[in-house]
């Protein structure tokens, strides 16, 4: 099989096949649509744009003519695969811990706008749901070690982002505390989820370049 279309085939499926897609985890940002701002990172899209583009393009060089019994997986460089292999193995490590991450921001959006009214809500929503399961989420990301050092870098930053979140639903419950509302903590909360926020937002670029280099240049 022509090599660029085998490379393309087993990389896409090894990727798209994989718990990779981070679909489902929900990271503060600057948006204007919400009060506090949501970006959501998801690399199942970004992979399956990678996957049909390469897919796409590769069809229409396979045909009987262009399988060789000489050329299999094992052509493949060792180097490539064994990255990739590393890649995957990060992502199923961290899979099960987004969904702690899911939880905690799911209940933090459960109400737009914190009032008199739904303060004691939202502040047993922050004490019972969103730290417990934020922190569950923290320490579990602060006990991955890649080996690989472009995703151990990569991850060093998920980690100060995530570890700036916590502190910032540390505040918000302090400022739900307080039957008296102090916006100053608010805002204080609001920084640190934005500065967070970017820093999840770089991992997100930084590995969509990464996921790159597995597939062929279009």
């Amino acid at each position: 099989m022509n090599r660029k279309l085998m490379l393309t085939l087993v990389l896409t499926a090894v990727l798209t096949g994989s718990n990779l897609m981070f679909a489902s985890a929900t990271y503060a940002a600057t948006d204007t649509d919400l009060p506090d701002g949501t970006y959501t990172m998801d690399l199942e899209t970004m992979a399956s744009s990678f996957s049909s583009s390469s897919l796409d393009d590769s069809t229409e060089v396979v045909d009987e003519d262009t399988y060789e019994d000489s050329e299999s997986v094992d052509d493949l460089d060792p180097a490539l695969v064994e990255e990739a292999s590393q890649l995957l193995e990060y992502s199923d490590q961290m899979a099960p811990l987004l969904e702690y991450e899911k939880k905690a921001w799911t209940a933090y959006y459960k109400n737009d706008y914190v009032t008199s009214s739904n303060r004691k809500q939202e502040y047993l929503l922050v004490t019972n749901t969103i730290i417990p399961n934020y922190k569950k989420f923290l320490t579990g990301i602060r006990q991955i070690k890649p080996v690989n050092p472009e995703l151990a870098k990569m991850h060093a930053k998920y980690i100060k982002g995530a570890t700036i979140e916590m502190e910032a639903f540390v505040l918000f419950q302090k400022y739900v505390s307080k039957t008296k509302l102090n916006d100053d903590i608010l805002n204080k909360s609001n920084a640190k989820l934005d500065v967070g926020g970017d820093l999840l937002l770089q991992f997100d670029k930084e590995m969509e370049a990464y996921i790159s280099k597995f597939l062929p240049a279009q």
